[in-house]
Formats: C-alpha cells, sequence, structure tokens
C-alpha cells in the first residue's frame, strides 16, 4: 500500500514539477526571444487576442501547459518501474533520483541546443515563414532550446529507467 502511495506521490511531484520547470525555462527563453512567445507561441496555444496583456505571464502560463503533461508521464513511468524495488523507501529514494537524473538530462540538452544554434552565426537570418520576425536568429535559438530540451527529457526518462534498473540488481546482489 506505501508503494501506491508513493507512486501516487510520484506521479503529482513529477507533474508539478515539470510545470513549474516549463514556467520557468519559458522565462528565460523569453528573454532571448520574446517574439517567439508573442508571435509564435501566444497564436498556436490561442491566446493571441488576450496574450500581449501580460506576456511574461502568459508565457509562463503556456509553459506550463507545455511541460506539466511530460512530468505527469514521466512520473508513471518512473513510479511504474519504481514499483520493482524491494521495498517503499528504496522505491522513493530510487524514483526521486530517476526524475532529478531526467530533469538533469533535459536542462543540458536545452544548453546544448543553445549552444548547437549560436554556434552557427548565419543560420535562419530570415526565418520562419508565415510570421514576420524581427530576429530569426534569437527566434530559432529558442526553438533549438526547446526541441533539444523534448529530446533530453525523453533521453532522460530512459537514462533514469536504466538507473532504476541498476539500483534493483544492487538490490539483489546486496542480499
Amino acid at each position: 500500500m506505501k508503494k501506491l502511495g508513493i507512486l501516487l506521490l510520484t506521479i503529482i511531484f513529477s507533474t508539478v514539477l515539470a510545470a513549474l520547470y516549463g514556467a520557468i525555462h519559458d522565462q528565460v527563453t523569453y528573454s532571448i526571444s520574446s517574439e517567439y512567445f508573442t508571435i509564435y507561441k501566444f497564436d498556436q496555444f490561442g491566446f493571441s487576442d488576450w496574450g500581449n496583456n501580460n506576456p511574461r505571464l502568459t508565457t509562463a502560463l503556456i509553459g506550463v501547459l507545455a511541460t506539466w503533461w511530460v512530468g505527469f508521464y514521466i512520473g508513471i513511468f518512473q513510479g511504474l518501474i519504481g514499483l520493482f524495488h524491494s521495498n517503499y523507501k528504496l522505491m522513493f529514494k530510487y524514483v526521486l533520483n530517476a526524475i532529478f537524473i531526467t530533469l538533469g538530462v533535459t536542462v543540458l540538452f536545452g544548453v546544448f541546443g543553445y549552444v548547437a544554434e549560436i554556434m552557427d552565426a548565419e543560420a535562419y537570418k530570415d526565418c520562419c515563414f508565415p510570421y514576420q520576425i524581427k530576429d530569426g536568429k534569437s527566434f530559432m535559438t529558442v526553438g533549438s532550446i526547446h526541441n533539444y530540451g523534448y529530446t533530453g527529457g525523453e533521453i532522460g526518462a530512459v537514462i533514469g529507467v536504466a538507473y532504476q534498473i541498476i539500483m534493483k540488481k544492487r538490490e539483489t546482489v546486496d542480499k
């Protein structure tokens, strides 16, 4: 029963963590390219009519809406894997570590997306059809950060599972 409680807490925690990550992440990337949000994301999320009244708040909301569900699925995934640990204490420890591993890899991939994009000085000077973008380079840099971040989340989740499997094998060996 305690393991099921940890599973539920894992899902809630990872969902909230992902939503917070999204809100903060989008505040950082808004600073790189506000156009990415005010022109592209506000339109994509249906906030064009009112989003510019408070663009930072709207950007944070978009961050939450774009990431909470990733955390929800990661929580389910890592939590279910965690059920295989021998007791609830180990489950809690290893599942929490797996979630933070996933988050860490996500952040690293986002940074890599930033570095990869800024190294190409000529890329995307004139971009972003059908939108009228003034700073295409910054716009595409933010797009790169976002895309790499999602990839990092997927890879991080796999690494988190691998971590849990390794820890489970160590539990078995230590007995």
